[in-house]
């Protein structure tokens, strides 16, 4: 018998926690694509304003919050209350998936609280345990019912360790590429330097420095070179600015326009993560650190990386595609003279951005065909039910074992 519709008349409830910017914004695109399929969905959770905007109830903002490694032992009471309060919402609006986004130290958490109430959890963005902590992979069996991969080697991965895993595409790769000026123009120089420092206080405070002290050196060494970094909101706006004129740097600073900056640059400096990927997409050249102290990755860092690389770049490449210093610590000149060198040479800067292109092009192929966030909303509908035409109801397709 044929389906007419699916869910009832006031449409199903959705829980979605993202910890971070980059979850926010993946939150908001998802949202826009579950109420394209159900337009009287109502959506609550954890997530920045990004998703507040898309239509989903904050119950709080965590973004503000976000750390990495050690630094994320001062978070560690806000994250409890937090967890205690999801909870309670979950019990109290039993929505009808849970999707934690990203962030998965938090989000294995409120998977198992979704678990405990055999409310279905779909997890947006794989755990990156193929890098490190790979013992998190029984947590992940057994609390996941279906994870969503954004690489193209990790479906594998997991699924030959029991997790019903599967291909969406990288959400990088969604949304078209931006074109068109910006107003006001970003500076036009002989060379031009994008900067993106990261979208938390303590890896700004980390890492621009070194950034700041190669791009000093290099306006010294090669005129009418101009600079311009990427801010994840307002606050971190205020701290690149207070950074530059202490330093003497004069740096044109934006928010919300990272791909006009990236596609406006000659070369940027970045931090690893998600960003090395927007960069890729245009065929930047680039070059990745992460300032870490020596003390950190020598206490739990280099036991806890799995991989010989530490960028997703380099880690796709199978090879150090672009220059890479991770972990940072000491001097920067490193950094300094590597910058300098691929100023100097624009033939390595042209074969940089034919490998880059080698790399993503099959990746935006895929996410084309069909959205990263269509691809996840088909494995939410997995777990809906369906009003026949005869009025009974029925669930979809099974989404494949959990391993609960």
């Amino acid at each position: 018998m044929g389906y007419a519709q699916e869910i009832g008349i006031d449409g199903p409830v959705f829980f979605l926690c993202a910890a971070e910017h980059s979850g926010d914004a993946l939150g908001a695109s998802l949202i826009d694509a579950l109420r394209a399929v159900y337009p009287k969905a109502r959506f609550v959770g954890v997530g920045g304003p990004k998703m507040a905007k898309a239509g989903c109830r904050i119950m709080a903002d965590p973004t503000r919050h976000s750390a990495m490694l050690l630094g994320a032992a001062r978070q560690i009471g806000f994250w409890l209350r937090l967890l205690r309060q999801i909870r309670h919402e979950l019990a109290a609006e039993r929505p009808s998936v849970v999707i934690p986004i990203d962030s998965p130290p938090v989000n294995l958490r409120v998977a198992r609280a979704a678990q405990d109430l055999k409310i279905p959890v779909c997890f947006y963005v794989a755990p990156q345990l193929w890098a490190w902590a790979p013992w998190r992979i029984k947590q992940v069996r057994a609390r996941v019912d279906t994870l969503c991969c954004v690489l193209p080697f990790e479906e594998e991965y997991f699924r030959n360790r029991g997790v019903n895993a599967v291909y969406v595409g990288h959400p990088i790769f969604e949304n078209r590429p931006a074109s068109g000026p910006l107003v006001p123009p970003l500076p036009e120089g002989n060379m031009k330097i994008a900067l993106f420092p990261g979208s938390r206080r303590s890896e700004i405070e980390a890492n621009l420095p070194v950034m700041l002290r190669s791009v000093i050196v290099a306006q010294g060494r090669h005129a009418g070179t101009v600079i311009a970094a990427a801010a994840a909101d307002s606050d971190r706006l205020w701290q690149i600015r207070q950074a530059a004129r202490k330093a003497s740097v004069k740096i044109d600073i934006r928010t919300g326009c990272a791909d006009e900056i990236i596609r406006w640059a000659d070369l940027v400096l970045t931090v690893s993560g998600t960003a090395t990927l927007q960069i890729a997409r245009y065929h930047k050249p680039m070059i990745i650190l992460y300032a870490l102290a020596w003390w950190k990755w020598n206490l739990a860092g280099r036991f806890l990386i799995q991989t010989r690389y530490m960028s997703l770049v380099n880690i796709l490449a199978g090879r150090e595609l672009v220059p890479e210093f991770m972990p940072f610590y000491g001097s920067p000149e490193p950094v300094v003279n590597r910058t300098l060198d691929l100023m100097a040479h624009a033939n390595q800067r042209q074969e940089i951005s034919r490998q880059l292109a080698e790399m993503t092009d099959p990746m935006l192929t895929f996410a084309k065909a069909r959205s990263p966030s269509q691809r996840v909303v088909d494995e939410i509908r997995k777990f809906m039910p369906r009003v026949d035409v005869g009025g009974g109801r029925r669930p979809e397709q099974s989404p494949g074992t959990s391993g609960r």
